[in-house]
Parts: C-alpha cells; sequence; structure tokens
C-alpha cells in the first residue's frame, strides 16, 4: 500500500484488480509467473505501436478521398518491418539528399516538398527513400548497403509497365550522380490497383535493382501476416478504438471545412 501511495497512478492497480473476474485474476497470475512487468511491457508496447500502425494504414488506404497520398509515406516510414524481417532494424533512415534528386527529376519544387523533405512529392504519388549503411572493416560509414524506395501512387493511377520503369528510372538517376554504387536496392511501387500483366517482380543492373508492384490490400494483408495475426483477435482492444475514432473525427473535421470553404466561395 505505501508503495502504491508512492506510485503515479497511485490506487488505481486496485481499482482495476477489482473490475476483474476470477479467470481474469488467475490469467493475471499465471501472466505474472511467466513475465516479469518490464520484459512484458517492452512487448506489449512494441505490439501496441505496430498494431496501431496497421489500423491507420488499414483505413487510409481503402479512403479514395485521401487528399494526400503524402500522408502514407510516414507510416511506411515506421512500417518498413511489413515488407519482411530484413527490416527489422532502427539503421534504415530516410535520405534527404536522393530525394531532392529525384524531386528534380520533376522539373524543381512541388506543393509541400519544403514541408516534408524526407519524402518527394510528385504529380502523380509521393515516393520515399529509406537507406541502410554499409560499414568498413575500421567500423566506418563507407557508402550504403541497402536502399529501399516506397513509392506511393494516388487513387486512380493503375500499376502497370510506366510506373515500373518510373522506379528504375530513379535508381538510374542515383547511379548516375554517384549517390549509390553497388547498392542493393529494392523498390516497392504500390497503388489501388495493379495491371495484372505487369504484376510480375523485375531486376534490372545485374539484379542488384529488384521493382516490386504491389496493391495496398496486399500490404495490408503482409502486416496482419506478419503480426501472427493478431490483429483480427485483438481488434476490439481500446487502443485500437482510439485509432478509428481519431480517424473519423479527422474525417469529419476535414468534410466540414471542405463545406465552410465551398460555401465561402459561393457567397457573392
Amino acid at each position: 500500500m505505501a508503495k502504491l501511495e508512492n506510485s503515479s497512478s497511485q490506487f488505481n492497480l486496485i481499482s482495476q484488480l477489482s473490475s476483474m473476474n476470477e479467470d481474469q485474476l488467475d490469467n493475471l497470475s499465471g501472466l505474472l509467473d511467466k513475465w516479469n512487468i518490464d520484459a512484458a511491457k517492452i512487448v506489449l508496447d512494441e505490439l501496441e505501436f505496430r498494431l496501431k500502425l496497421l489500423e491507420q494504414l488499414r483505413i487510409k488506404v481503402v479512403k479514395e478521398s485521401t487528399e494526400e497520398v503524402g500522408e502514407l509515406q510516414p507510416l511506411f516510414h515506421r512500417g518498413l518491418w511489413i515488407f519482411g524481417p530484413e527490416y527489422e532494424t532502427i539503421e534504415y533512415t530516410s535520405n534527404e539528399t536522393m530525394t531532392s534528386v529525384i524531386q528534380k527529376l520533376f522539373g524543381g519544387s512541388m506543393d509541400g516538398t519544403n514541408i516534408r523533405p524526407d519524402f518527394a512529392i510528385l504529380p502523380d504519388g509521393t515516393v520515399g527513400l529509406y537507406a541502410y549503411p554499409k560499414y568498413d572493416s575500421n567500423g566506418g560509414e563507407a557508402g550504403f548497403d541497402r536502399l529501399t524506395i516506397v513509392e506511393l501512387k494516388r487513387p486512380g493511377v493503375p500499376i502497370g509497365k510506366e510506373e515500373k520503369n518510373q522506379a528504375w528510372k530513379y535508381v538510374k538517376e542515383l547511379l548516375e550522380k554517384g549517390l549509390i554504387t553497388d547498392t542493393n536496392v529494392t523498390c516497392f511501387v504500390l497503388g489501388a490497383t495493379l495491371d495484372k500483366y505487369e504484376s510480375g517482380v523485375t531486376t534490372e543492373h545485374n539484379g542488384l535493382v529488384t521493382i516490386i508492384p504491389m496493391t495496398y490490400n496486399t500490404v495490408v494483408m503482409r502486416a496482419k501476416s506478419r503480426l501472427l495475426k493478431l490483429h483480427e483477435r485483438v481488434k476490439g482492444a481500446p487502443f485500437l478504438a482510439e485509432v478509428r475514432m481519431d480517424e473519423f473525427l479527422l474525417e469529419k473535421a476535414q468534410t466540414e471545412l471542405a463545406l465552410k470553404q465551398a460555401t465561402i466561395k459561393k457567397a457573392p
């Protein structure tokens, strides 16, 4: 009781315990037999972070009313783990120098580039570049070992041969600028729809460059699979309900703002 008095939550724990039934108390006791609190919190915090990200992604990719695909790019920056275990590292970082090179391919700055310098805003979508450093024998950085390019196409832009070739165009420009040399590059070209005749993976530059087209629905399914289908089992968790409510309120505010602006324009 003295420790509870000194804790920040004080006696809230007693209230939580009193609201549990007998089975839940037994489950909690069993959990504490197998896990210490610190280890359990680390695991559950990471699961909460990933499940929240998946819920945000699931909501946003199916909304054709999404005004800016750039909203998704920050989610993918934090969710490269979706694409496979090789991305389970915190050392992948966005590269603004490479981003500015790609931006210049489209004739200068687009609206929003200065606001979000960590990815390029293009006429038909956005591109994020995330690099993993290469180290020499002395432990110093010596270029890039891997580069991952995530290109997100706006609704209504199907992924076909032209979109895949565009990804290769980015890589060629980076090679010509000397920003990458023997770097392994993976390009994910994502969109709402995929040309069924261009759905295959292609390689360039003697196999160092891999271009993978993928639909947003496939991305969400991959994320669920990587989380061992936990999303379906805990989708009623309070923190996921909060994410859904936040997205609802955001959409409502955007709709009200659009109506207000339309009313002002119509006014004499």
